[in-house]
């Protein structure tokens, strides 16, 4: 059996979606040839847990865990933690002195991210273990984009290395970086690293299609698409769970770039209109959710009472909530990152069979993938009539699902495409 190394700093029991990817490739390399070895940190900086993603991790998997230094436990010992730090994004989106301050030092100072700290003491590790091992094949997954410049620093030691460079999101091109006051110095720098990753690695892989020629532009020789799926194996016993209430569901991150304030307004107009539709009307939003949407949805009188806040779920929990909502609800970044974003949960709806109401930029590739298999879609920007006409729809069970066929998307069958990137390397 072949062995591929996989750099992650995202691996259970941290939780969310970065986790997702990996995890079920490494669940399933086995059954195509491929021995995987997962490399992650002993000691990640991380708020979530989620334990019931270690169900899924072969029971003989080796997985290397090396110790990691961050510059956020100096900050928390210093400062103080606040309860929704950000792990590896802004440290906060409040527009205070300090947090402007520490935002300019993440983004200027740890280039191009707070794990930078790893890469060399893991690269010392790492080349004795390839060596020993006779590995023959690499990959390295981001963000954090220091997995990759690990990668990379092992590809230069040994040119006969093949390295997969996968991408789950952009590099230079993510709309976060503007967010840490960049300076010229420090943007140059993301993209010098940025370009010789793309230039050295033998694959650059990524998750869709606008991001496959994004990266093409940016210099990669070879790029290739596997998107995110869903585990059929998660899905086995899923029966949707019938109720009196038309519950209209959200499950992850919820912040000012994926805020539907069209869709709380046609809600709200539609109780005003409906007695039934009042009555039956249920909100449900777990994971983080900026105070400022919970205070826009509760500030119509009509909505009032029926948002249900579900905290952190973890993963099963999620499957579970699926199964009683009504309406799946899908919500891109109303940003240029969202127009080649397939969020990691379209793929689990395909699975549900339910309704799909999705919001995002005008275009976007889960447009795209909508309009060929189930869903919605509409721009944040524009209010549309047609909304309500499919919210009610939905309501009187008058939604069709498509019949199509989904098997491409399942974990194993995506999996089956990454054996064939490896096996022509």
């Amino acid at each position: 059996m072949k062995k591929v190394l996989i750099i992650s700093y995202y691996w259970p029991p941290n939780s969310g979606s970065g986790v997702q990817r990996w995890l079920k490739f490494s669940k399933y390399l086995p059954s195509f040839g491929w021995e995987p070895i997962i490399i992650t940190p002993l000691n990640p900086y991380s708020e979530l847990s989620d334990s019931s993603l270690n169900d899924s991790i072969p029971a003989k998997l080796e997985v290397c865990r090396y110790p990691i230094w961050e510059p956020y436990s100096l900050k928390d010992k210093l400062f103080g933690k606040k309860s929704k730090s950000q792990n590896s994004g802004l440290i906060s989106k409040e527009k205070t002195f300090q947090n402007n301050f520490f935002n300019w030092i993440r983004g200027n100072l740890f280039v191009p991210d707070p794990k930078i700290f790893w890469v060399k003491p893991t690269i010392k590790s790492l080349i004795n273990k390839i060596r020993t091992e006779n590995i023959s094949h690499i990959i390295s997954t981001g963000p954090p984009h220091s997995m990759h410049l690990i990668a990379l620093e092992l590809k230069k030691n040994n040119n006969n290395l093949k390295w997969i460079a996968d991408f789950r999101d952009p590099w230079s091109n993510l709309d976060l970086l503007n967010d840490f006051n960049l300076t010229s110095f420090s943007r140059n720098k993301h993209l010098k690293f940025e370009r010789e990753v793309l230039e050295i690695a033998d694959v650059t892989l990524t998750v869709s299609e606008s991001w496959v020629n994004d990266f093409k532009i940016l210099g990669s020789k070879n790029v290739q698409l596997i998107t995110n799926g869903y585990d059929h194996e998660d899905f086995i016993d899923f029966k949707s769970n019938i109720t009196d209430a038309f519950i209209i569901g959200h499950y992850g991150l919820l912040n000012h770039l994926r805020n539907p304030s069209n869709l709380w307004q046609v809600l709200s107009d539609l109780c005003r209109k409906n007695l039934d539709f009042n009555n039956k009307l249920e909100i449900h939003l777990s994971g983080n959710i900026d105070q400022s949407i919970i205070d826009e949805i509760n500030s119509f009188n009509n909505l009032k009472g029926k948002l249900k806040l579900l905290g952190y779920l973890d993963h099963k929990d999620v499957i579970k909530e699926y199964s009683k909502a009504s309406v799946l609800l899908l919500l891109l970044f109303n940003s240029l990152s969202g127009i080649g974003n397939y969020p990691g949960k379209i793929f689990e709806y395909f699975a549900c069979d339910k309704p799909i109401i999705a919001f995002g930029p005008e275009e976007s590739d889960a447009k795209k993938l909508l309009e060929k298999f189930n869903g919605t879609y509409y721009s944040y920007d524009h209010f549309s009539s047609d909304l309500e006409v499919s919210i009610l729809s939905c309501f009187k069970n008058e939604y069709l699902i498509k019949k199509v066929d989904k098997n491409k998307f399942t974990r194993k069958s995506l999996t089956s495409d990454l054996v064939n990137v490896l096996n022509n390397l």
